[in-house]
């Protein structure tokens, strides 16, 4: 049975109690993180738990954990769940508003989750090798919300998008931003290949500011590859030598066509492939460097 962490205790899920009233059940008020780990370990978590930090001051929910003790409960359900390679979601919610809400009410203490399952590794290795299929959905996404920024819980858009995408058979959503766009995917950061040279939408553009695309922009500038945060159009993307997507847990993820249309030779691309191997290898170095420590 799987046990997770909610509000200081390590519970079995199906015993885990959460109040009806909490705002991130009732509005979907509070944040998310989500983790990759591996030997035990969790992978950039100093960058997930600062984003953590810096999104739930956007939206003004109280959070003053100090990171040592967010690591210790990660390890614990992680050793509890006896995962090694996992992924791991960490929600914060505002919590339940007594009283009544139209005079203000009055605020309780934050929800902290702390959750972790298994990663199907051979899933997504055999996805990399055919490269991702993804369509523009219809529905725009808002570039200039205050919570584009930010991993949130109010997330039936993105969910919706990746919904659409998946029932005509594709495996991710891609989002226009409201100027017509590229923003990124619903549930994953937006790369393409020219010339050589690397290219994503800014952050302006509704771009989430990822853990792993912060990663690739490093190691491009650590290889000499160029690199540059620049508005991209699905024309673009269509005149691309190659494509990626990335997030924590598909890492660098090939994107083999748009629409049924192929982007470039409509396989996972050479420079694609160097990222990926590249990125592994950083990954490596930190476990290790964990391991060490």
């Amino acid at each position: 049975m799987p046990i997770l962490y909610l509000n200081g205790k390590f519970v079995e899920h199906l015993d885990a109690s959460l109040d009806p009233l909490d705002r991130g059940v009732l509005l979907g008020d509070g944040l998310f993180e989500t983790i990759r780990c591996e030997e035990g370990q969790l992978v950039y978590h100093v960058a997930h738990f600062s984003r953590l930090a810096r999104s739930a001051r956007v939206v003004e929910i109280p959070w003053n954990m100090p990171p040592e003790q967010l690591v210790e409960i990660c390890h614990q359900v992680l050793d509890a769940n006896n995962h090694g390679r996992a992924r791991l979601r960490i929600t914060l919610t505002r919590g339940e508003l007594a009283g009544s809400p139209e005079i203000g009410g009055h605020q309780s203490a934050p929800t902290l989750i702390v959750h972790a399952q298994g990663i199907d590794q051979d899933a997504l290795d055999a996805a990399r090798r055919r490269g991702w299929s993804a369509r523009v959905v219809s529905f725009p996404l808002n570039h200039r919300s205050p919570l584009s920024e930010v991993k949130s819980t109010s997330y039936q858009e993105r969910v919706l998008a990746r919904h659409v995408a998946r029932r005509d058979g594709m495996d991710e959503g891609l989002m226009l931003n409201t100027d017509g766009l590229l923003a990124e995917g619903a549930m994953s950061n937006l790369f393409i290949v020219r010339g050589g040279a690397v290219y994503t939408p800014p952050v302006c553009d509704g771009a989430l500011p990822g853990i792993v695309r912060l990663k690739v922009g490093l190691i491009c500038a650590r290889l000499g590859i160029g690199y540059e945060e620049v508005s991209l159009t699905l024309e673009n993307l269509h005149a691309a030598d190659e494509a990626f997507m990335t997030n924590a847990i598909i890492e660098v993820m090939p994107l083999a066509s748009e629409g049924g249309r192929p982007i470039g030779s409509g396989n996972p691309g050479p420079l694609t492939e160097r990222l990926f191997a590249e990125l592994r290898r950083d990954v490596d170095e930190y476990l290790s460097a964990r391991r060490r420590g």
